[in-house]
């Protein structure tokens, strides 16, 4: 190829329109270089339709007339020998267009009034497809088209095949952005929609929670009325008694018939009357007590130096109403004088939903039950151990999977929320700062092991 055509080839390879994207000046850029290398007057692009119907001009440059043409149509129905060549997909060299058989059609039409001689037309193929062709239009009579020219027409049409790839290319990364920036509203969208939701589940948890909590003090309420009815209508009972008493002896000393034997029978009688009462009202007194200091500290979590011994005992005690009526007895193992610096108000909601659980889940249709609570201390790492064991109906390893996450119960229908495990997971790893495991098989019980620090800071 002469150095002329290759010096052309190479400039148009290089530049930066050719992979811009933008197809026009690529056009525009290629045509110049074949009339500039073949030294011609017309050269265009024409493009195939869709259906392979017709030939459509994409660009037409006219340096003979200075002009710009477009959209020339030429259907296949009208010019069937110039399609019939096409389609060898070969390069038609018509050396005198007026009698070439591929081209002699246009003759009148076309090349006598253009005084066009002869015409040299390359094929342009994308992806392994031919799409259309370069058309060179040779101003005047017959021309011979060399081999260099037919193969620098050719090189041309491989390097318009690049610029059509980088429309494609433009094309494909407009589509992509407009994709993600879709993708980006879609996924803003959705991240609103479920932190609003998980807004939403989190107040409803923390009220259902909160329900729990006030559902586990009502109940104990009711026990705790009950409980306290027994010693006071005893205590009033005791009252009523000495008040009689009084009136009987009242009425003998009024007769002036009071004897030394009926008097001391009247103060023995007075005197037990009192001492039944006085006890009843301090049981009573104590077990109120209790319960307002239980329901206090469900109600705050602060931190405090506790006795926890002496604590376990109180939230036992406040809970008899609830451990009597399902026939348990509670013992407690720890040490007299450990203190600790705990959240009390954890501690108590922990034992209440275990001693519930225990008696709504374990022992049901059971007798002689019994929960046993010992705390025991490592001294070398500054951690106490607190295990609640019941001897009831103990549980299933898919239950045991499965009980401390949230609403999950075995009671569902029946009054069961399915929060009170997880009620007690979260307290023992986040108030009290700790770990807590359970262990249990069918008839052999529930074991829950609580790993804790004796100081929280």
């Amino acid at each position: 190829m002469r150095q002329q055509l290759v010096q052309l080839l190479y400039g148009v390879s290089m530049s930066s329109d050719l992979d811009s994207g933008n197809v026009e000046l690529a056009e525009r850029l290629i045509l110049n270089a074949v009339l500039d290398g073949l030294e011609i007057g017309r050269a265009g692009i024409w493009l195939l339709n869709k259906e392979n119907t017709a030939i459509e001009c994409r660009l037409l440059l006219d340096r003979e007339n200075d002009k710009e043409i477009q959209m020339i149509v030429l259907p296949r129905d009208a010019y069937p020998a110039y399609f019939k060549a096409l389609d060898s997909q070969r390069t038609i060299t018509a050396v005198d267009a007026h009698t070439d058989p591929a081209t002699s059609e246009f003759s009148e039409s076309y090349l006598a009034p253009l005084n066009i001689g002869a015409m040299l037309d390359a094929p342009i193929r994308y992806k392994g497809k031919m799409i259309g062709i370069f058309c060179c239009e040779h101003i005047g009579g017959q021309r011979q088209w060399t081999e260099d020219e037919c193969s620098f027409i050719g090189a041309l049409a491989d390097l318009y095949g690049r610029a059509l790839s980088a429309q494609e290319n433009e094309r494909i990364n407009a589509e992509l952005e407009r994709s993600n920036q879709l993708l980006e509203q879609r996924v803003a969208e959705r991240t609103r929609t479920l932190e609003k939701t998980l807004t939403e589940l989190t107040d409803t948890q923390e009220k259902l929670i909160e329900s729990e909590k006030m559902a586990s003090l009502g109940n104990l309420v009711a026990g705790i009325a009950h409980e306290v009815n027994t010693p006071i209508g005893i205590a009033v009972t005791a009252n009523s008694s000495a008040k009689d008493k009084l009136t009987e002896l009242d009425k003998l000393v009024q007769s002036n018939t009071l004897t030394k034997a009926a008097l001391i029978d009247g103060m023995n009688h007075l005197n037990e009357c009192f001492k039944i009462s006085f006890t009843n009202l301090e049981r009573a007194a104590k077990l109120i007590s209790d319960f307002k200091q239980t329901a206090v500290d469900q109600s705050s979590l602060n931190l405090l130096e506790t006795n926890i011994k002496h604590y376990l005992e109180n939230i036992v005690h406040s809970l008899m109403p609830l451990t009597r009526g399902h026939n348990v007895t509670v013992t407690i193992k720890c040490e007299d004088d450990l203190n600790l610096i705990t959240v009390p108000g954890a501690i108590s909601q922990i034992i209440l939903n275990l001693v519930n659980n225990s008696c709504v889940h374990g022992f049901t249709g059971r007798q002689q039950n019994h929960i046993d609570i010992v705390v025991t201390v490592n001294h070398e790492n500054d951690t106490y151990t607190l295990c609640y064991k019941d001897n009831g109906h103990g549980m299933s390893a898919e239950v045991i999977h499965k009980v401390f996450e949230p609403f999950f119960t075995t009671k569902r229908g029946t009054g069961g929320s399915g929060l009170g495990m997880s009620i007690v997971y979260n307290l023992a790893t986040q108030a009290l700062q700790g770990e807590v495991s359970i262990a249990s098989e069918l008839d052999q019980g529930v074991a829950v092991t609580f790993k804790l620090p004796m100081k929280i800071a």
